[in-house]
């Protein structure tokens, strides 16, 4: 979620001027104008993040987390917003150290990662988890899209859906494609074989809310989870 020019999270007499630049030049015009400065405070904010965890153990990263960021948590995104605290691209890795964390929440990201760049990731997820440290990712069931498309097609037609489908062919299509966001999708048994391939020692298929490390039990949006596919993995 990126900052517009309006979000600083102060009163400051900062704030105002951007009201009054947003009065003057419009919404669209004032964001592009300040867009660069601030990219230049994510930086700023990423890098001391990072400087002040160096060292530190027991992390727990919520990454790609977009507007669901959690308190208590490290959330990382590649979109600069006023709870990111640190701004970075997934396919370069993740920048902590071996064995610093003991959690890794990852929701409804791993489908929007290219399908080799997403073995790199959860690689780098199982380096940067200590022994006994637990993944959590979900994403949408393509499994149970297809089971839904080639069944009764009930599960298609559910009111949870917002975007209007004309076809149940529409609808697979948005949850495979979401207008060229989503690049790899998975079902429990590709995605538990990916994560073995990448060497962790146990995976499991979850249902929403539970999990192996009580720090992420009940923090699963739950408008998600109609569609969701659950999975842990332990290094």
């Amino acid at each position: 979620m990126s900052e517009s020019v309006l979000t600083d999270g102060t009163n400051s007499p900062l704030r105002s001027l951007k009201h009054a630049l947003v009065g003057v030049l419009g919404r669209e015009r004032a964001n592009r104008l300040s867009a660069p400065y601030h990219d230049r405070a994510a930086r700023r904010r990423t890098a001391r993040t990072l400087d002040a965890l160096r060292g530190a153990r027991d992390l727990r990263v919520n990454i790609g987390c977009g507007p669901n960021a959690l308190t208590g948590w490290i959330n990382l995104d590649a979109a600069r917003g006023e709870r990111i605290d640190v701004v970075w691209d997934l396919r370069g890795g993740l920048p902590f150290a071996d064995g610093s964390c003991a959690a890794v929440f990852g929701e409804h990201v791993i489908e929007h990662v290219p399908r080799g760049s997403a073995e790199t990731l959860l690689r780098e997820c199982r380096r940067a988890l200590k022994e006994g440290g637990v993944l959590r990712l979900s994403t949408p069931d393509a499994g149970l899209y297809l089971r839904s498309y080639a069944g009764d097609r009930e599960f298609l037609r559910r009111p949870e859906f917002t975007e209007p489908a004309e076809t149940p062919m529409d609808r697979v299509n948005q949850m495979m494609r979401e207008s060229g966001q989503h690049l790899w999708c998975y079902d429990a048994e590709s995605l538990l074989l990916l994560l073995r391939k990448v060497g962790f020692s146990r995976v499991v298929e979850q249902k929403f809310g539970e999990s192996l490390d009580p720090s992420m039990r009940g923090i699963d949006s739950e408008g998600r989870a109609f569609e969701s596919l659950y999975v842990e993995a332990v290094k």
